[in-house]
């Protein structure tokens, strides 16, 4: 409620600016527990526009979902003598851990170029480290690769839905941005840009985060930081559940 009471003070304050734009979100923080199956972010928020205008006049919005970055490697594999081995490989750095984009006008890559809004910024873009991959079209391969595999984690997508992102009044907007059981956790940047004419004109950005809790957090922490302990447990374990297995089947066939 009080989100909402902000956003109309917020449209009574700006009144007369064209541009004026604010934001807000259900939830300020996302928790991962052993029955965390995902969860819909509600973003919601206002821009002032001129009410007499049409619809079409009054500007565009896109909202962008970042999450922690994170270093990503992609292999490309060669046959050698029938044998499938690490022939390339491609470090990625400050990728995003995940990232969701959708907006009330079509997406194509000129309209991002222009401003600006992308997956790797271009300071992201020099750290990669190419290695032996000098051609373009390689490179344009591999940065696919990245995103397919990110796709393929539900940890990438762009929404071409024109329907997702619901406008209501002319100046009040929402949607529903699904995050998957697969994020990763760390701080996570909402941002939403307004277009008119297909020029940025304002964003506004604000964060929340995803943490693990109960048995999750504390499997996640001992693998972070007790590793060799983690891996020792995660033997006995196996083996203990191998070994009962072992016995309530020698049982069964008793009876």
């Amino acid at each position: 409620m009080k989100h909402v009471i902000y956003i109309f003070l917020s449209l009574i304050f700006y009144n007369g600016h064209a541009g004026a734009l604010v934001i807000g979100s259900d939830i300020s923080e996302i928790t991962i527990g052993a029955n965390f199956s995902g969860q819909d972010l509600l973003v919601f928020g206002a821009f002032y526009s001129d009410p007499s205008l049409p619809r079409d006049a009054k500007g565009d919005v896109i909202i962008e979902v970042k999450g922690p970055p994170q270093t990503v490697q992609v292999r490309k594999k060669k046959s050698f003598y029938g044998f499938w081995l690490n022939s390339t490989e491609v470090t990625f750095r400050e990728v995003p851990g995940f990232y969701y984009l959708t907006s009330t006008t079509e997406i194509n890559d000129e309209l991002l170029n222009k401003n600006s809004i992308s997956l790797l910024t271009p300071q992201d873009t020099q750290q990669i480290e190419w290695g032996k991959i000098r051609m373009p079209r390689d490179r344009h391969d591999f940065l696919n690769a990245m995103k397919r595999n990110k796709n393929n984690l539900d940890l990438f997508a762009v929404s071409n839905d024109l329907d997702e992102i619901e406008i209501l009044d002319g100046n009040l907007f929402k949607t529903n941005i699904p995050i998957p059981n697969t994020v990763p956790i760390g701080n996570y940047t909402v941002s939403v840009y307004l277009l008119i004419n297909s020029e940025l004109k304002q964003d506004y950005s604000y964060n929340f985060k995803v943490k693990r809790v109960g048995i999750e957090s504390m499997i996640h922490s001992l693998a972070l930081n007790f590793p060799v302990i983690y891996g020792f447990l995660a033997v006995v374990i196996a083996g203990l559940m191998g070994w009962i297995s072992a016995e309530m089947f020698r049982r069964l066939r008793k009876t």
